[in-house]
């Protein structure tokens, strides 16, 4: 016999330790060590004057730990440097790089030509008029300015020399517009023209032959500005000019660039026979969940590894969320508590989901007393009684909590065989008891999927197009318009341990627009289950509703059957019309757990 104590979810993981040995969580991996065969793992800090928090002192723990490349965020910047003409200000760009080579670290320099953060002066004549608002510019006016700025790269790379390996030496000359090539609202363009790239690059190799020099833009992957950034690069080539490398700026967010315009960009510039810097990559997470980040982020990375041999440094733009510059839409690895995020997780090892990784790392099951301290967290594994009480007892655990994907089996039997329960998490455990029942504990991996894909529906109302509803396909719909409740119940075809429900609604189909919400959306509805198909229990139910789509977990239960019961089919008490584009559950037959 077979007991299930079935309950919540949240995450952990699995593997075999020798009996005597408790297997308890481990601190985070670090990133560079992760990635030392691939590319040096960066990351932009903040030390400037103004900058608040200056990230290079207080998250001086993270810096050390995941990253070998710093570069400085504002304060190497031309209107940082030198506000005014032959004033420098070298103080907090020294204090990055001394603090680089203190800890064997590399470091890119960032920028030296650029149309934004470049003090006015840089573009006036010896009247103090701007010369890019001149009805005609002259050559002594364009003269003055090639002067200034190779002035200002001399002096630059003069003092880092041998010191910053990379230069980001001209940032984002080329035009988002597809009309034109280079940006025409730079200072540098308008005065002069596009020379001002080549003379820049020149300028740089001259001052230290032994740095690399790259070009760097946003927007580089996407497949339009590609073309013209490689368009330029490919003319600098063919001049022999002394360009290094291409800096893809990697502001992005989950819903895109695609994968596929990533990879096909990192291809196009490696056969320019350039180096590939990604140098500033953050992926906003507005209007998506954690879980997707991550997934974005496993993905890109795949990507980053794939090509690796031309691919020679990733940078990230900061580190947590609250001190980047897009912290309204949270895109880096770390939140505000320097505590990391499932897009962490999810680059530590590819091959995995993030939660896998996770759990591999710090751990599966947490035990926790009446008070909610944590007594001790297992790696994934199986433990004998006699290993867990080496450590702490077991009538001290009222709580458990599992990482999500995890399942903690205790068995009665020492060799784990024989009468088992099962958890996915409780606030709810009487480890007294289960003291006096269990042998041994299995913290095992499984997979929740969507079981009614395949299976048969049937439907009180409209039931040949029941199987509508589960067929996977969002351009059908089951559409009973009779008297509610409508029913709509799915044979598991055997026990199953269920977790999460999903109903994708009348907004969601494709020729209602996707809309939000609207009353047109069942408004009561319920999942309902059964072990024999005849009694039905309510597991989760679901009021005033008014939104297309609902995706709820539940408190982890044993099904045969499953049951979607809608009482109230739209806000409208006139219209009894239901529209169900998909109904999903998610689980994992008992059979697979054992």
């Amino acid at each position: 016999m077979k007991k299930i104590r079935a309950l919540a979810i949240l995450i952990m993981f699995l593997m075999i330790f020798p009996s005597s040995c408790l297997a308890v969580k481990d601190e985070l991996p670090s990133l560079k060590d992760i990635y030392e065969e691939y590319f040096p793992i960066g990351t932009a800090v903040s030390v400037a004057s103004w900058a608040n928090p200056k990230t290079l002192y207080t998250h001086d723990s993270l810096i050390e730990k995941h990253f070998n490349s710093l570069t400085v965020e504002n304060a190497m910047k031309p209107d940082y440097l030198q506000p005014r003409e032959g004033h420098f200000n070298f103080r907090q760009g020294n204090e990055v790089v001394d603090f680089a080579e203190s800890k064997n670290m590399l470091v890119r320099g960032h920028t030296l030509v650029w149309h934004a953060q470049t003090a006015d002066w840089f573009f006036k004549d010896n009247e103090g008029r701007r010369i890019d608002e001149k009805e005609e510019i002259t050559e002594s006016d364009r003269q003055l300015v090639i002067g200034r700025m190779e002035a200002h790269i001399e002096r630059v790379v003069s003092e880092y020399k041998g010191r910053i390996y990379a230069w980001d030496v001209v940032n984002e000359a080329i035009s988002d517009s597809p009309n034109v090539i280079y940006r025409q609202d730079s200072p540098w363009y308008k005065i002069l023209g596009e020379d001002f790239i080549k003379l820049a690059f020149i300028k740089a190799h001259e001052v230290d032959p032994d740095a690399k020099l790259f070009y760097n833009d946003y927007g580089a992957v996407n497949p339009n500005k590609r073309d013209r950034i490689i368009k330029m690069l490919e003319g600098l080539i063919a001049e022999g000019v002394p360009v290094h490398g291409i800096g893809i700026q990697g502001h992005w967010s989950v819903e895109g660039p695609s994968f596929e315009d990533i990879e096909r960009a990192i291809q196009m510039y490696a056969d320019l026979g350039l180096e590939i810097h990604i140098t500033e990559l953050d992926v906003g997470m507005k209007g998506y969940t954690e879980e997707e980040q991550a997934q974005y982020y496993r993905e890109i990375f795949k990507i980053f590894k794939k090509y690796s041999d031309v691919i020679t440094n990733v940078t990230f733009w900061g580190m947590t969320d609250n001190t980047s510059w897009r912290a309204d839409v949270d895109p880096l690895l770390f939140d505000k508590n320097q505590e990391p995020k499932p897009a962490f997780w999810a680059i530590v090892n590819t091959d995995n989901p993030w939660y896998v990784n996770k759990a591999e790392c710090i751990g599966a099951l947490a035990f926790r007393n009446s008070a909610g301290k944590e007594l001790v967290t297992l790696l994934p594994g199986k433990y004998t009684l006699n290993d867990i009480n080496s450590v702490f007892s077991l009538e001290e655990v009222a709580r458990l909590e599992l990482q999500k994907g995890y399942v903690a089996i205790f068995h009665e039997s020492e060799d784990f065989t024989g009468d088992t329960y099962t958890y996915i998490s409780t606030d709810e455990f009487d480890g007294l008891d289960m003291l006096n029942k269990v042998k041994g504990v299995n913290i095992k991996h499984v997979e929740f999927n969507n079981i009614l894909l395949g299976k048969t529906a049937e439907a009180n109302v409209a039931a040949d197009r029941a199987e509508r509803a589960i067929d996977g396909n969002s351009n059908s719909s089951w559409s009973p318009n009779a008297q509610a409740p409508y029913w709509l119940t799915v044979d598991l075809e055997e026990t199953h341990l269920i977790n999460r429900w999903v109903v994708k609604l009348h907004g969601t189909g494709p020729l209602a627009g996707a809309n939000p919400d609207g009353p047109f959306n069942a408004a009561d509805y319920k999942l309902q289950v059964s072990t024999d198909g005849v009694n039905w229990y309510d597991i989760d139910t679901v009021t005033g509703n008014t939104a297309s789509f609902t995706d709820r977990n539940i408190k982890s239960t044993e099904a045969r059957y499953v049951r979607l019961y809608v009482t109230r089919p739209t806000s409208l008490d006139f219209n009894q019309k239901l529209v169900v584009y998909e109904f999903e559950v998610y689980g994992i037959p008992l059979t697979n757990i054992f």
